[in-house]
């Protein structure tokens, strides 16, 4: 029996009905795919944001097949390709010479208050040179180690 399916909201029910037709739990199809039972629950839950090779996994667990078929008047493609849109200009045109400037005065004012910040110990001193100041550098956002289930 065909399923015709418009709309990606109609994709949660037939992958529980197919789930059920098998006799299948979610943690046995979990376990056929390599990943956990929460993890296939939550595609199964909202499986119009999976990506279509994880949705064609589960169907071939599942022994369900994809068929496209074209629907009357999907021949002519113009009507549904949207025109590109006219790119707007700027109404002021911006000089980049003002913009160099001030990143040339930002960097000079940066290098002088670094220079004032050095001390120079005085003679005969037993300190010797004080260590120059560090800074911290922020952790990347995409440096933080998420576990993710490849299949």
């Amino acid at each position: 029996m065909d399923y015709p399916v418009k709309t990606p909201l109609q994709l949660r029910p037939l992958l529980v009905g197919f789930r059920k037709a098998a006799g299948l739990t979610q943690a046995q199809i979990a376990d056929h795919l390599g990943v956990t039972q929460q993890t296939y629950a939550q595609l199964e839950a909202k499986p119009e944001s999976a990506s279509m090779d994880r949705l064609f996994h589960v169907l071939k667990v599942l022994k369900v097949d994809i068929v496209l078929t074209l629907t009357s008047g999907s021949a002519n493609l113009d009507v549904r390709i949207p025109k590109p849109m006219r790119t707007v200009e700027s109404p002021v045109p911006v000089k980049p010479s003002l913009t160099k400037k001030r990143a040339t005065t930002a960097a000079s004012k940066t290098a002088a208050t670094r220079k004032a910040a050095v001390v120079t110990p005085a003679r005969g001193s037993a300190q010797g040179s004080p260590k120059p100041v560090t800074r911290k550098r922020a952790v990347p956002m995409g440096a933080a180690v998420k576990k993710r289930e490849d299949w």
